[in-house]
């Protein structure tokens, strides 16, 4: 579950350019720069006026980094007649934090004819200059001088005139925000559509978020913004008319069952201008908040919690390998609904093979149905017998909420023919238990062993050399037992031209390029010259490390190639090295 600071990136400059921007005539925006962690801009609300009119000029920095005041650029043929106006805003847009900050001033011309503002410089960044052309009189309209009632001066400061009239006009516009929900009742996993409305009849300069929606109890995913008519929707609202636009919409998954409320949000909306006298004004409006009723999901064994309806299938990368060889069985899962959710594979025993632990993929997208696409598990799977191993069907549960009940489906069981009665080439040679004193060489086939003799007159001598061989064998054999603790046991020491062999091949696999594969079988063969068979009853901190590597290592083996194991490889060759170093 996450509660998300929603933000609505490019629905603003749509509505800008739909209902009204509030800007000038003309301005001037600073070059870009790539290091730069702000962006400065100026511009004017007309590039001609009259000698009796009034000029305004906004300097606007956004972003981070910029210093607290911006000097004033040079002017020709220009007076400040009031300001500076200085005013902030913060934002969200998807989901990060914006900020800007405004200087307006008013401008007076001096005389007719050019007058030019120069650029504007802040922290190594700079705007281009503006000219404006200056005429005799007034060419733009004046707006008829209000009475005031409570005998106040008609001709008062114009600067307060101007922002008065924005105040007033924007207490009486009417525009409203309206958060709306697909529906209000669903199960814990279904999908609800909420969609945020901007009902206006005036024109939208800017809108940004006061406090941020809030979805606690809800897992929260982003939907694209609904595509509309440039001019927006009719719509009645409390028996208004207005124009409609969506200006967020939030894919949400409950999480808990019972009554959760989405409160209320609070949007800062600004106003364009409609006049010269007129800086627009800014308001708030709340949405109302939103009740969702939540029923719960029934229990059932095996249940993960999946909402939706789905499919299990379960394949394998090839029907036949050799013995010490792996294949992959891929498990997928595929449907709509809250896939986000299943993240875990059914657990998978398969006898007669060791299965190492799944890698998953996922291949989803969001709509306003869920979350739709598949995940899929890929389990490395090594047989350690000859003959056919099978893989046991996999089961997986999911709540159809059509239906109104868990559905239970299972893959079909499948068979690997595993080939051959040898490990696969790579794999380092382990030493037969009949057999403890062979410490290197092919194995005998048991049809050998088998094999009756044929004596030739003779071979009674042959016979008695191959006796006494033997007793030879088994004597020292047995003397080399008393002297070490053999394979596996605390008292092994190797030679020093095993050990060193074995710390040549860790550095080739860490070195030079070759294949994860080839790299995690020189590992091993590398911990088999240096440590030999590790017994099973041995529970040393010695044995436990060793098995520990050589899991990490055949894991890397075998798993499905899903990016770069270089890296991995260096790290289990120089782990391997600091065993031998430490025990062999």
């Amino acid at each position: 579950m996450r509660a998300e600071r929603a933000g609505f990136g490019g629905v603003l400059g749509a509505l800008v350019l739909l209902l009204g921007h509030p800007g000038g005539a003309g301005g001037a925006q600073s070059p870009q720069n790539r290091d730069a962690q702000f962006t400065l801009r100026s511009e004017v609300d007309a590039r001609k006026i009259g000698l009796q009119d009034q000029l305004q000029l906004t300097i606007t920095v956004e972003g981070s980094g910029a210093p607290d005041e911006i000097a004033l650029p040079p002017l020709v043929n220009l007076d400040v007649a009031g300001g500076p106006f200085s005013s902030s805003q913060f934002s969200f847009v998807n989901g990060r934090t914006s900020q800007s900050r405004s200087f307006t001033y008013v401008l007076q011309p001096r005389a007719a004819g050019k007058a030019e503002i120069g650029a504007v410089q802040a922290g190594g960044q700079s705007t281009q200059p503006i000219a404006v052309e200056v005429v005799a009189g007034s060419i733009r309209p004046r707006e008829q001088q209000r009475q005031d009632p409570f005998g106040r001066d008609p001709f008062g400061d114009p600067i307060e005139e101007m922002f008065g009239r924005g105040r007033t006009r924007a207490q009486s516009a009417r525009v409203q925000m309206e958060a709306m929900p697909s529906r209000t009742r669903l199960h814990v996993g279904e999908p609800l559509v909420l969609t945020y409305w901007l009902y206006t009849q005036a024109s939208v300069a800017d809108l940004q978020f006061k406090e941020a929606p809030q979805f606690a109890g809800f897992w929260v995913e982003d939907l694209e913004r609904e595509k509309t008519s440039p001019s927006g929707e009719p719509a009645t609202l409390e028996g208004q008319s207005y124009r409609r636009f969506p200006i967020l919409r939030k894919l949400l998954f409950p999480t808990k069952a019972g009554e959760l409320t989405i409160p209320s949000s609070v949007f800062r909306i600004g106003l364009a201008r409609t006049g010269f006298f007129d800086a627009g004004g800014t308001l708030e409006r709340p949405t109302k908040p939103v009740t969702i009723t939540v029923d719960p999901l029934p229990d059932a064994p095996g249940f993960s919690g999946a909402v939706g309806r789905f499919k299990a299938t379960a394949s394998l990368d090839r029907e036949s390998v050799p013995l010490g060889e792996a294949a992959t069985l891929r498990f997928r899962v595929e449907g709509t609904g809250n896939l986000k959710w299943v993240e875990r594979a059914p657990e998978l025993h398969v006898a007669g093979a060791k299965v190492f632990p799944p890698q998953a993929k996922s291949d989803l997208r969001t709509s306003e149905s869920g979350v739709s696409g598949s995940r899929t598990w890929e389990f490395v799977v090594v047989p350690e017998t000859s003959g056919e191993v099978k893989v046991p069907p996999l089961a997986f549960s999911y709540f159809d909420a059509a239906a109104g009940r868990i559905v239970s489906v299972a893959t079909e069981p499948l068979v690997l023919r595993v080939e051959g009665g040898t490990v696969a080439a790579g794999l380092p040679a382990v030493p037969a238990a009949s057999a403890p004193g062979r410490a290197s060489g092919a194995l005998p086939l048991r049809s050998e062993l088998d094999q009756r003799s044929t004596w030739a007159p003779g071979s009674r001598l042959l016979a008695s050399a191959v006796v006494l061989g033997l007793v030879l064998h088994v004597g020292l054999w047995g003397l080399g037992q008393r002297r070490g603790a053999g394979y596996g046991g605390e008292g092994r020491t190797a030679s020093s031209r095993s050990l060193r062999q074995a710390l040549r091949e860790l550095e080739r696999a860490a070195r030079e390029p070759m294949s994860k594969e080839q790299a995690a079988a020189l590992v091993e063969k590398a911990l088999g010259e240096a440590f030999g068979e590790i017994a099973d009853g041995d529970d040393s901190a010695r044995a436990r490390g060793v098995r520990a590597l050589l899991d990490d290592v055949r894991f890397v083996r075998y798993a499905p190639q899903l990016g770069d194991y270089s890296e991995k490889v260096k790290d289990l060759a120089a782990r391997a090295a600091e065993v031998v170093r430490r025990w062999a």
